[in-house]
């Protein structure tokens, strides 16, 4: 199953927070390597500025008060000062970045090439450094959060308020970046369902928007103008045709013709005037508002009044599921069910005995109602399915013998359109064809019984063999 593509609005929603997200991390990261140069000489400064004050501290101070300096400096200052050892081990300054490799440089440059600058001595972490006393080594231990960063962990709060205001911005300016689209896409939807959209806004602040709606809205005015000439022009013909139909057929009633002549004239007007009924339902547009459909009722009705079931050369196999309701027009639908099992009765016959052998079916798959019609007859090539069900098209080559004008089927695609549903054609293995229309269900709620057959509380009808 192949997976559903996202839409244009996470599309835009999430490149935004990548931008955002991606810019962000670059100041982080520019601000910490800008900071490392100041921050490191401020380290720098505030040890070169500890180390000779307290040597200049003790070479200044009374011999018997030393004891007192080093208490208060350990105490107050957290500087101790402790006898350099030849045995001393000592590790490195660390720090992040190059941060320690310049403090070390720009403290040696002050104090001298000898200093030693590290991170540990003795096993005890700090910030030690080297320093000499009239003659003496030793090493001075200052406080270790003096290389802690200068911005602390504030940057955290600040980054996720930051985060909030751009997932709100990015959110905000992508809905009034898609709205328009989504309109578009919505009455395009509509437009293709037969039905006129209402007119999108050409008043908005986005040139390229205006120009789009108003070239839409006027494509739509212009489609309804030719709408409305076409099914005035077809009326307008069914008219002048109608009656000379009737005069041919009155006079050929009245002529004094064989019986043969007389029924193949008959049949010829007969045809005639089934095309020109064609013309007429595929030239007008209902503008009349869906209303729920039991599907399954409509289907039992449309074969009842097509007496499909009192003729010797039909056998009907059906499978209907009740309460399946569907938006639709109920005449239109009864239509579109009509003109399917029409083509069946004309073209899906077998070959060896001319029997329609039908198995008609009413199911639901998910959330879509589904009318399964499947013949034995010749069945229609692969390559010519496509082809059959537009208009003024017929499968001549495929099935043989075909009447109309080659709108049954297109009339079926735009009752079912309308409906926001599909046709679909397949082959019947070892032959024969399948037409499935899938509708979309109403709603999930089942307000009563829809056909009137049903004996049991259960939404499945049984097959029933007709002879």
């Amino acid at each position: 199953m192949a997976l559903k593509s996202p839409s244009l609005f996470w599309r835009t929603f999430t490149l935004l927070m990548l931008l955002l997200i991606i810019t962000a991390l670059a100041w982080l990261q520019s601000f910490r390597v800008l900071s490392e140069v100041p921050f490191s000489k401020g380290v720098s400064q505030q040890i070169v500025s500890t180390v000779n004050l307290t040597r200049y501290a003790l070479i200044s101070s009374d011999p018997n008060t030393r004891p007192d300096l080093l208490h208060i400096l350990a105490y107050r200052e957290g500087v101790r000062i402790l006898p350099k050892e030849s045995n001393d081990s000592w590790k490195p300054l660390v720090a992040q970045g190059s941060i320690a490799e310049l403090i070390e440089t720009q403290t040696k440059e002050v104090l001298g090439q000898n200093t030693i600058v590290a991170g540990m001595v003795n096993d005890e972490p700090g910030v030690w450094v080297s320093m000499e006393i009239e003659g003496d080594d030793y090493w001075l231990l200052i406080r270790s959060d003096l290389l802690d960063p200068p911005f602390g962990t504030a940057w955290i709060w600040w980054a996720f308020v930051a985060f909030l205001v751009g997932t709100m911005g990015a959110t905000v300016l992508t809905q009034r970046t898609v709205r328009p689209l989504a309109e578009l896409s919505a009455a395009a939807k509509k437009l293709g369902r037969g039905e006129k959209p209402d007119p999108l806004p050409e008043n908005t602040r986005t040139a390229e928007i205006e120009a789009v709606n108003r070239s839409f809205n006027h494509m739509v005015e212009e489609l309804e103008r030719m709408e409305d000439d076409r099914e005035l022009l077809l009326a307008g013909v069914s008219h002048d045709l109608r009656t000379p139909l009737t005069r041919m057929r009155l006079e050929i009633e009245l002529s004094n013709l064989s019986e043969d002549s007389r029924d193949a004239m008959v049949s010829d007007l007969e045809q005639m005037e089934s095309i020109v009924n064609q013309f007429m339902a595929y030239a007008k547009r209902s503008k009349q508002p869906l209303e729920r459909v039991d599907l399954g009722a409509a289907v039992y009705g449309t074969i009842d009044d097509m007496r499909l079931r009192t003729k010797d050369d039909v056998r009907i196999e059906t499978s209907i599921m009740g309460n399946l309701f569907v938006m639709a027009h109920p005449t239109e639908l009864v239509r579109a069910i009509q003109n399917l099992l029409v083509n069946a009765d004309r073209y899906g016959r077998t070959q060896e005995n001319g029997l329609l052998d039908l198995n008609i079916q009413v199911l639901r798959q998910g959330e879509e109602a589904v009318l399964r019609i499947c013949d034995k007859g010749v069945g229609i090539p692969q390559e010519e399915m496509d082809r059959v069900v537009r208009p003024f098209e017929r499968g001549d080559t495929a099935r043989g013998g075909a009447k109309g004008a080659g709108l049954g089927l297109a009339i079926v695609v735009r009752v079912v359109k309308r409906s926001g549903g599909r046709i679909i054609l397949s082959s019947n293995h070892p032959h024969g064809l399948i037409v499935e229309l899938i509708m979309p269900l109403a709603n999930k709620r089942n307000e009563k019984p829809a056909l009137e057959e049903q004996t049991a509380p259960t939404d499945t009808l049984l097959p029933r063999q007709d002879p």
